[in-house]
Parts: C-alpha cells; structure tokens; sequence
C-alpha cells in the first residue's frame, strides 16, 4: 500500500493542489462499518474524540476550530502554583476540563503512549474497552472479544500501516462503527475528528511555505475546514468534522431486546423421539414446540425427547480444541453457549434433547440438523439413569476416572509428575465407532494424558534410591517396571501392570505413523475383530490404563521399601 505516492507527471499537479478531494473521503469513510478514531502518517492526520452532544447541538466551530488536541497528551497529575492562589494539586484529562473549550467533560478514546527505551504504542480508555467488554490479542493486532457464534470478533483494530517508499509507516486505529454508535448513544456524545491533509512534492517541486497559497474557509453544522493551494504544486485542508449516532437511545434499548429475546429467534426442526407419546416426529426446537411434565399442554412434546445424530457431528468440536470444550457430557464453545447435554449409545449415535438445542445459536443447529437421523438404540444407559430416574450412575468410566486422577496429580505436583494442564485433558475424548483415524488420534491424545506425564529424570532417581539395575536408554515405562520390581512387586504382576500403558504407547506410534503398512492395518483387523467397534476397544483400554495408573501411583507415592501385598 503506497499512500502518499503522487501520481504520474500529467496528472500529479491537479493532484498536489486538490488536498480538499480528502474530506469527502473522509466523510465516506466515517460512513463505513469502522471508524477510524486516529489516523496517523507522513502528509495525513485524523484524531477523533468524544464530545457531550449538548455542546453539540449546534456546534460552536469558531470555538472548536482553534482547540489543539494530542493523542500523546493524557491524564496527569498537575502541580501549580502562583497568580495569586495556593499551591495545588489535581487531576487533568488529556483534552482538558476546561468549561469555556467545546470538548470540556468529553472523552479521549485513545493515547499515544511512550516510555525511554521502548517504542511509541497505542493505549485505549479504560472506560471505552470495558463498556464494549473487549481484550487486547497482540497476534490480531486488536481488542476482541467472542461473538454469540463463539468466534473471536475484533472491535477495535490497532494497524500499523505498510511502509511507503520512503520507509514511513502510518498507524490506523478503527472501531466497529456498530459498537461505537451504541457507546456514543449510551454516553450521549458525538464524536469530533480533527483532520489535517497535506499534498506537496518535496523531491521535484521543493516547499517554501504557505504565504502564496490561495486560501478558503468552509463551515457547514457539521463540518468546517480552513484550506489553502498553490495551483499545481501544493495543497492543505485542516478541521473539524461532527459523526452523529445514527440511531436513538430508544432503538439501541429495542436492539439489546430483540437480541435477547428468544420469541424473535429462529430455530431449526429436527427428527425426535417423542418420548410422551412414543412416537418418531419432526418437531422444531422453538420453546413453544414442545412442553415440560409440568405443563403438559395436550399434544406437544416433552423437551426432554431425545433427538439422535451420526457420530461425525462431534467432528468439528474434535478438531477445533481451541474454540471448543468436550467436558464430560458438555460440549462448551467459549463463552458463547453450551450443549449441556449428550451422549452415545450403544448403535454410536450421538444424543441430546430438544431443549438443550434450542439453546443453540441457529447456525449451530443448522449444523447439527445435517446429522440428524431417526434412532437406532435407545439413549444411553448412563442418560437413562441420570436424566430420568435422577440417580447417579454407576457405571464405570475409565476416561473420566484417568482425568481425574491426572488432575489431582497435577495438584498435588509428585517431582515424578509432569502436569498435564486442563487443555490436555479435554484433548482426550472417545472416539466414534467405525472412524480409524479418529481412534487413533484418541490413543494418542491418552498418550499424551499419561505416558508422557512421567518425569524420566525423577523416575531414575527413585529406581536408584531402590537399588535397581537400568539401562540408560530405558524410558519412562521400563524404569516404573523396574520400580515395581525393585519395591518387592513380582516381576509377572509388574509386567501385566505396566502392559496396558505399553500398549497404549506402541499403538500410538504405529497408528499415527505417516505411512500405512501391514502393522497399521492388521491394529485395525484386530481392534474390531475383537471389540466390534473402535471406541469399545478405546473403553477397554483406557480401563487396563487406569488400572495401571492406580498401581504407579500407589507405588511411587508410597514407601518404597516396603512392597505391597501380591494379590
């Protein structure tokens, strides 16, 4: 982007001596999705600030005309003294408190800030940031904050222009004009823009001042600039232009309802299983759709019908850890909205329940709505149990039961334990039934939970304190066996103690290996021929896991010398 490069030889002299065309790009510009609110570089300048809309109705331009104000100035502490009066100490905003200037009891929206020995930055108004409730992201170079889609949406843009050829970089901060039209209609104030351009050439023309130009003024209720020209070789316009909210205080309140008001949301149909009548239906996720055993208004639906999907529903939640959470049954995204319930039955469909889709952003359920299918087992056990007949569930889940063994090792910090931090954790998932690409990235994300949660350098440390014999290519796995040995474990309990986190470790190697190979595909033979699905052969191995970690635990955490009972 070069934009101060004047333009070829036939057309640059109209060019020099146009700077006027600017403002009408400004006013084009302030009409946009983003306001900029500071633009700074070599032959331009814009800097907006925020001013009590009663000292805007109209605007006193022969006063605000002549007011000065600096991005680098900001509140300070003054100390003065003299003319009379006592010494005294207060508190000044950057663009003054001043009752006689337009911009007094206004508000600065940004600063340029500078410290000896780092470079000049940009700093926003802490009133402006958490209004819009918004966080600075240095790798998007702007304050963000999660939209009801769970994305991260960027509402006030900090740029730092492309050089031009001469090597000079302009800054550029904007706001979404949206959000900023809501502060100022909340704050009641306009927002006031000092603008200064300049078009000279310096290289071919040379610049002796503005003594000759040809000068004109220009006010207008909301705009008012002073310029001057030197036909065809230089140019100037500076001055003050007013941006007004576009909307009223009474439309901003209707807008907050009308987000927040789930009557005017739009909501998909979906395949359920009635789980009032019996029956197999499409039925919308609208609240109004369905009825609670409370109500029971006659003919409706309970919102707790399940409603079933293919297990590649749960694909992108999967593969996109940093924006979405699997916690347990809950699916989180960010801090937008949660699925709070699901699970997966014995055919390996995915369930929920109409309610907790209505729930969804309708874009969501769109998404969800293209796995949609009729069932083909009932829900869960688990869900049976504990969503129906309100009790808690016995069953056993070695996923669960491994997470949260690693999470209290993670508090309790053993020196042979490498905590694995909460995002490791939710990595780990079951896999689908029939998905052998999937299963193998599960064994490796439990991989990653356990195996590598072992602090080699520590683990060699207590096998010596135990007197064993090891080798020094032996890793984590070898030395906790030689541990248990050495703690008065029979060798034979050891290995089979050990064999489940071997086995994880060597599947996780071959299965997620670049290339195929016989190994990899007889893995595959071998896991359904033996399981029947993938996530059956994940259940039962996280489960040998878990039993394995209980042991090491127990043995490591205890009393080497004295070695637990053989069963």
């Amino acid at each position: 982007m070069n934009y101060t490069r004047i333009p070829d030889a036939e057309t640059a002299g109209q060019w020099l001596e146009n700077a006027i065309e600017s403002v009408d790009y400004l006013k084009l510009v302030l009409t946009g999705d983003w306001i900029p609110i500071y633009v700074s570089g070599p032959f331009f300048y814009v800097f907006a600030v925020l001013m009590k809309a009663e000292k805007a109705n109209p605007v006193d331009h022969a006063k605000l005309g002549p007011v000065v104000i600096d991005p680098s100035s900001s509140w300070r502490l003054e100390h003065v003294w003299g003319g009379g009066e006592p010494e005294r100490m207060y508190l000044e905003a950057g663009i003054g408190e001043s009752g006689g200037s337009p911009l007094a009891c206004g508000q600065q929206l940004m600063y340029r800030r500078r410290m000896y020995g780092l470079d000049p930055y940009i700093e926003l108004d802490q009133r402006l940031v958490q209004a819009l409730d918004v966080h600075f992201l240095s790798e998007r170079n702007a304050y963000c904050r999660v939209n009801r889609r769970g994305d991260i949406e960027p509402i006030i843009k900090v740029e730092q222009l492309p050089a031009d050829e001469s090597g000079h970089r302009g800054t550029l901060v904007s706001v979404k004009t949206e959000d900023l039209v809501k502060y100022m209609v909340v704050t009641q104030t306009v927002l006031a823009a000092k603008f200064d351009f300049t078009r000279v050439d310096h290289k071919k023309v040379g610049f002796d001042g503005w003594q000759d130009a040809e000068r004109q003024s220009f006010t207008a209720p909301n705009l008012a600039y002073h310029s001057g020209r030197i036909p065809g070789r230089s140019s100037f316009v500076n001055g003050w232009i007013i941006v007004r909210p576009n909307k009223t205080l009474a439309e901003v309140i209707e807008d907050e309802n009308t987000a927040s008001d789930r009557s005017k949301r739009q909501y998909a149909d979906f395949i359920i299983q009635d789980a009032r009548y019996g029956r197999i239906i499409t039925c919308s996720a609208a609240p109004e759709a369905s009825t609670n055993y409370f109500d029971a208004t006659e003919g409706l639906p309970f919102e707790l019908s399940p409603v079933f999907f293919r297990p590649e529903v749960m694909s992108k939640y999967k593969a996109d850890t940093d924006k979405y959470q699997i916690d347990g049954r809950m699916i989180r995204c960010r801090n937008a909205w949660e699925l709070r319930s699901f699970d997966i039955n014995e055919a390996g469909q995915v369930h929920t329940y109409l309610q907790d889709l209505s729930h969804l952003p309708y874009e969501e359920q769109l998404y969800w709505k293209s796995f949609n299918e009729e069932p083909k087992a009932p829900i869960s056990k688990r869900s049976f149990t504990s969503d129906f007949l309100g009790q808690w569930t016995n069953e056993p889940d070695p996923l669960d039961e491994l997470k949260r063994d690693t999470a209290s090792l993670d508090g309790s910090r053993p020196p042979w334990w490498i905590p694995r931090g909460e995002a490791v954790r939710l990595a780990a998932q079951y896999p689908s039934q029939d998905n052998a690409a999937e299963w193998g990235q599960e064994i490796m994300h439990l991989d990653q939970l356990v195996v590598e949660g072992f602090k080699e350098s520590e683990l060699r440390k207590i096998a010596a304190n135990c007197g064993a014999q090891m080798g020094t290519n032996w890793r984590s796995l070898r030395l906790i066996e030689t541990i248990f040995v050495a703690s008065g474990v029979p060798e034979g309990k050891a290995k089979a103690m050990i064999a489940p986190l071997q086995r994880m470790h060597a599947l996780r190697s071959t299965l997620t290996a670049h290339t195929g190979g016989t190994t990899k595909a007889e893995e595959k033979r071998k896991a359904i021929a033996e399981h029947q699905t993938y996530r059956a052969h994940f259940e039962n191995l996280a489960g040998g896991v878990h039993d394995g970690l209980t042991a090491i635990i127990a043995v490591l955490n205890g009393d080497p010398t004295t070695p637990p009972e053989d069963e």
